[in-house]
């Protein structure tokens, strides 16, 4: 009895510092790798996200449209395609970093589910924030080159 309240009491306790972990640095908690359940053969865009979002905002810019409207052009016509979305932003983000990417890699697919159709493919739509980096180093050049959004397309 003494020994599974130890461990009921250890779990608790667990729980409690992972959970101060995730609201004091929220993007350091895991998340998965995804690449390995994608196969190898597929399209990609990579699109910055200062040329596509207002600062610090989820909403478009007018002139990125256009671009967005040639990913979609470039989108297969099959239906049952995956599609991958994730979003990214530069580590010069606040706190809300994870949430940010996330709600802009769910607009940039609502936008193109809504010129490609929404049944046509099986989207999946992931926020990273600014926990992967594709430049390390110091300066808001190199900072904010991580920002961005990438699309895969499974073939």
């Amino acid at each position: 009895m003494f020994r599974g309240a130890l461990l009921t009491i250890g779990a608790i306790a667990g729980g409690t510092i992972g959970l101060a972990i995730a609201l004091i640095y929220p993007d350091s908690i895991w998340q998965p790798n995804l690449d390995s359940l994608w196969h190898y053969n597929r399209q990609q865009f990579t699109l910055s996200a200062d040329a596509l979002f207002e600062t610090d905002t989820a909403k478009i810019r007018p002139e990125s449209f256009q671009l967005l409207d040639e990913v979609a052009s470039q989108l297969p016509l099959s239906k049952g395609k995956r599609i991958r979305i994730n979003g990214y932003v530069d580590t010069l983000s606040d706190l809300n970093a994870l949430n940010l990417s996330y709600v802009r890699a769910l607009v940039v697919k609502e936008y193109l589910a809504r010129l490609r159709g929404e049944q046509n493919y099986n989207w999946l739509v992931v926020g990273y924030g600014a926990s992967r980096p594709l430049t390390r180093g110091t300066g808001d050049k190199v900072a904010k080159s991580n920002g961005r959004i990438e699309i895969f397309v499974d073939d």
